[in-house]
């Protein structure tokens, strides 16, 4: 079975892309705009990293040219974390949306997005199922302890996930 090309968005130092590739999906690309993430990236993987405003309108082209049938992401979770002030207005949230619009413009196969349980009290999230919903994608989420899944510190992470030809739309309580 050849291995899924996977794409990388808000790919930080590449925490997601490591354990995704140590899995045996192949990444193919990855993209940040912080520039001390994407330089620690560029150390540690062979595949390139790019330097992108994901928040930008046409940030989708550049990704689009890998042909992802897979895209995992962690949007910017501090404006919905306990430790952040959970105030979706400082603009890191409204990188959920952007995060939703790339996927629902490129239709990947599949996606897996990463964030913080607070995130599904926020309109962002709302506004992003909504996106994901009318393209198509059935949905599961499902809230996971870190440390039980070989990630040395305590911490609870909500992953959503999305496959276009899932034939169930179902959103799991935690």
């Amino acid at each position: 079975m050849p291995k899924t090309r996977t794409v990388d968005l808000f790919a930080g130092c590449g925490g997601m892309t490591l354990g995704f590739q140590n899995a045996g999906f192949k990444i193919v690309s990855a993209f940040d705009y912080w520039a001390p993430a994407v330089d620690i990236y560029n150390k540690n993987f062979k595949h390139p990293i790019f330097k992108i405003d994901l928040g930008e309108k046409n940030a989708y082209k550049k990704i689009e040219s890998f042909k992802p049938e897979l895209i995992i992401g962690g949007p910017p979770c501090q404006d919905f974390s306990e430790a952040g002030h959970r105030d979706e207005s400082l603009g890191r949230a409204n990188l959920t949306i952007s995060f939703a619009d790339i996927v629902a413009k490129l239709k990947p196969n599949y996606f897996v997005m990463e964030n913080v349980p607070l995130v599904k009290k926020s309109d962002m999230y709302s506004k992003a199922l909504n996106k994901f919903k009318k393209v198509g994608y059935g949905l599961t989420a499902v809230t996971l302890d870190a440390s039980r899944c070989g990630v040395p510190q305590k911490r609870k992470r909500l992953f959503l996930i999305g496959g276009i030809d899932f034939d169930h739309d179902q959103l799991e309580s935690d």
